[in-house]
């Protein structure tokens, strides 16, 4: 005794129909519902497991950092700076005006101390323009899965400096846009 019909879409969009009593509808109703729920509590799971807005530091370049804190403060201050504000990739792209900005610090002092990273293994500097891209070292700190150190290069957060933007922040983009649009008639 047939008490009911499913109609069901499958992968390559072509239907499918069946014809269910009301007990074998109910259990794969229960079927999909709990493949819906295990589906959920998969993708929950590896949510979980990922790690978000941590840093880790590996254990085997302790002595080394402690060496910079000891004898360098503003460069390990940079370090953390930086270490703080990149991406997942250990990437941060900034100009010297960020790092002036944050320690009141001249930029040949910003230099000298971040030439001390790059000498001694820290980071490496990579030019972009007139700014630069810090990389940190992934042997020291990574911010994401291990199998994607591969990709810890050229993927990176973009600190910009209010001194080096005084008017980004009072110019009004859709005042702009208006302008134009009088001045050259646009509809």
């Amino acid at each position: 005794m047939t008490l009911g019909a499913v109609e069901m879409q499958n992968k390559d969009d072509s239907k499918v129909s069946l014809e269910l009593s009301m007990e074998e509808f109910l259990r794969l109703q229960r079927l999909l519902e709990i493949d819906k729920q295990e589906e959920e509590e998969q993708m929950e799971r590896e949510e979980q497991g990922k790690n978000h807005n941590f840093v880790q530091i590996y254990k085997d370049h302790m002595p080394e950092l402690r060496w910079l804190m000891n004898n360098h403060a503003l460069a390990s201050s940079l370090l953390f700076f930086i270490i703080e504000h990149m991406d997942n990739r250990n990437a941060l792209a900034c100009s010297y005006a960020v790092f002036e900005d944050y320690f009141g610090k001249h930029k040949t002092t910003i230099y000298r101390n971040l030439k001390i990273l790059e000498e001694n293994g820290f980071l490496n500097i990579l030019k972009m323009g007139t700014s630069n891209v810090y990389v940190i070292n992934e042997n020291l700190a990574w911010t994401d899965r291990n199998d994607r150190k591969k990709y810890s290069k050229y993927d990176g957060k973009i600190l910009v400096s209010k001194k080096e933007n005084k008017d980004y922040e009072y110019r009004n983009q859709f005042e702009r846009l208006k302008a134009l649009r009088e001045r050259e008639n646009l509809k």
